[in-house]
């Protein structure tokens, strides 16, 4: 039995990868309209690294990381929380079947993400910068069609190698290198006609404060996203994301999006 004088509310599935999560907690707890301690969210982050490739299992067509995601939801669930959240865009391809057995409700991000679409332009065109499990899965593409908007894919395979290079630069620590990936996809994303992107994993959410944004096109984050729904739902004040530092480049450094430059091959980690 958990004490009730510090029982949480909110259960967050986190290690998915670890920036992300952190990143999330981060904005959840900057946007939280609080002036001291006790004003802020009571909850519980449960860890989770060592959960299987979710990208990999989603283009391999198996399950590997559900019963492990079960177990984490079923965990949360004896703590007594109201709501849980998944920092990791990718693991809601399992969506369906672990809301259908969590007593929790567990806060969708694609919904989070829409929700802040619509806050952010009434109508145009959405790209989606998002892992490769997240895109063989559709909920973004359903969801974003469904809210009216089109989507948007820029031609070519570097776009997405782009994107991968970024994701997997920020589990590797590399965020100044990420955010020049991110830069990148964000000027092809603009060449191709999008009118806003959406970072639509959470491992690019960690570079968004240090993204120099490309005029004409909205950013939209889904860690941001998902912090302003856990916040709506549990009846908290949410104020606007204030982000951590941007990354500083060293003295010479091309920032320019549309530099070109040799793209790594860089090892695939857990998405």
């Amino acid at each position: 039995m958990i004490d009730e004088t510090i029982r949480p509310r909110l259960g967050i599935i986190g290690g998915l990868g670890p920036l992300a999560s952190a990143d999330f907690y981060f904005k959840l707890t900057r946007m939280t309209e609080a002036l001291r301690d006790n004003e802020h969210v009571p909850a519980v982050v449960l860890s989770v690294p060592q959960l299987p490739d979710r990208t990999e299992a989603i283009l391999a067509g198996h399950d590997g990381p559900l019963a492990p995601l079960q177990a984490a939801v079923s965990t949360l669930n004896a703590l007594g929380v109201t709501f849980i959240a998944m920092p990791c865009n990718t693991a809601h391809h399992w969506y369906g079947r672990l809301a259908a057995n969590s007593r929790a409700e567990i806060i969708h991000i694609g919904d989070a993400a829409v929700t802040e679409i619509r806050r952010s332009l009434g109508h145009g065109r959405i790209v989606n910068l998002a892992t490769r499990g997240t895109l063989v899965s559709g909920f973004y593409q359903n969801r974003i069609s469904a809210a009216g908007f089109e989507l948007c894919l820029p031609v070519g395979s570097e776009f997405q190698e782009r994107i991968d290079n970024a994701i997997a630069l920020v589990k590797a620590g590399s965020i100044a290198d990420a955010a020049i990936e991110t830069e990148c996809a964000l000027h092809l994303a603009r060449l191709a006609g999008a009118d806003a992107a959406l970072l639509g994993c959470t491992d690019l959410s960690v570079v968004a404060a240090s993204l120099n944004i490309t005029k004409r096109l909205i950013v939209i984050d889904s860690n941001t996203a998902l912090a302003r729904a856990c916040l709506t739902r549990l009846g908290f004040g949410a104020q606007e994301a204030r982000g951590p530092p941007t990354v500083s480049r060293l003295a010479g450094q091309d920032r320019s999006p549309w530099r070109a430059g040799p793209r790594a091959s860089w090892p695939r980690g857990g998405r």
